[in-house]
């Protein structure tokens, strides 16, 4: 099977409202450019092409394994995409819970591309090392025992602990709502899920404002059951930021009423603190610098900043931070096709190449 014959396969069951959902919209012209984007030419994969004054041909690994997170599952629909891409085989290791959203995607394919995938929530000893790429997504901790089974020669693709911001410079009523929703969306508790909005201006009378939003989001996208530890992580969140604000007018709590919905804390410190996640937001003035020494360690994990208004080159003053992606507020969950996760050329990483000349 061709490039371009995969190519009409995969848009074809990109068509599916799950699929949609998660990934966008999927052309075969947008897969087209994204190949030719990365590899050159769309016939990378199946012949070899000049390259300066040699010939060259890229391969697909002929297993890679996806390690995938429980957290969000938009990153698995996106890693599985990139392995059916390039033509490799695909095995996919679901959470020990599974996931659903994944499982009726894949159970949808045609044959040509259904044969392409596996998945299983246990691995046996031989699947772990007959991969020649792993890609792994979850915790440190995860990524680090994950390292520990694989060999030297397989490729290891990590994507460990990030965390995401929010810049709000004006505009705060549409500002309000789009930090709701990139704060909501899977309960906040994936990579690109804002943990703070720093704000200029009146900070408080966004944060305000965005209490308001995420009370209304909430009767659109209600947050999903809280295990007893996360429920416990809001409680023991709420109580402190409470004790604080009791000796410290410069902060400020907004709460869902009678309910763990959503948490909104308005401290001065510009450091970026974590989020327990579960729709507990940070609001925080915006420093005159905005730079690793301004937001302290955790901004060496940055993986998304989300501006409003969006402007190229306000985006370009903030590309000396570490996060690899800087992109419009409310759009923190639907990174374009093109985009490099954690830094990594998604096809590019995949494939080796083969030299004529």
């Amino acid at each position: 099977m061709t490039t371009q014959e995969r190519i009409k396969l995969i848009a074809q069951v990109c068509q599916s409202d799950i699929s949609a959902s998660l990934l966008g919209e999927i052309t075969t012209e947008k897969l087209s450019q994204w190949v030719t984007a990365e590899l050159g030419h769309i016939d990378a994969l199946d012949t070899f092409l000049p390259h300066g004054e040699i010939f060259s041909r890229a391969y697909a690994p002929v297993l890679i394994l996806h390690i995938v997170s429980g957290n969000t599952p938009h990153a698995a629909f996106q890693s599985l995409l990139r392995g059916l891409l390039v033509g490799a085989q695909n095995l996919i290791k679901t959470p020990s819970q599974g996931m659903p959203e994944l499982e009726t995607w894949i159970e949808s394919f045609p044959p040509e591309l259904k044969k392409l995938t596996e998945y299983h929530s246990q691995l046996t000893e031989e699947q772990w090392h007959e991969a020649e790429v792993v890609i792994a997504i979850g915790s440190d901790d995860s990524i680090e025992s994950i390292h520990s089974k694989l060999r030297p020669h397989q490729k290891f693709i990590p994507h460990g602990h990030k965390v995401s911001i929010g810049v709000v410079t004006s505009d705060f009523e549409k500002a309000a709502y789009l930090a709701a929703k990139d704060c909501s969306l899977y309960n906040q508790r994936g990579c690109l899920s804002p943990h703070a909005i720093y704000v200029k201006g009146n900070v408080q009378e966004f944060a305000e404002m965005m209490a308001h939003e995420i009370e209304q989001y909430s009767a659109i996208d209600p947050p999903l059951p809280l295990s007893l530890q996360e429920a416990g992580a809001i409680q023991n969140l709420r109580q402190s930021a409470q004790f604080i604000a009791a000796n410290d007018d410069g902060t400020q709590l907004w709460l869902s009423s009678n309910n763990l919905n959503w948490t909104i804390i308005l401290e001065q410190s510009a450091e970026l603190k974590l989020s327990c996640l579960n729709r507990c937001v940070y609001i925080k003035p915006l420093p005159e610098q905005l730079d690793t020494q301004t937001l302290g360690p955790e901004s060496a994990y940055l993986s998304t900043i989300a501006i409003h208004p969006f402007t190229q080159s306000f985006a370009k003053e903030l590309a000396h931070l570490p996060a690899h992606r800087i992109c419009p507020l409310g759009s923190s969950h639907q990174p374009d096709l093109f985009w490099h996760h954690d830094g990594f050329a998604p096809l590019a990483s995949l494939v080796s190449w083969k030299d004529i000349g």
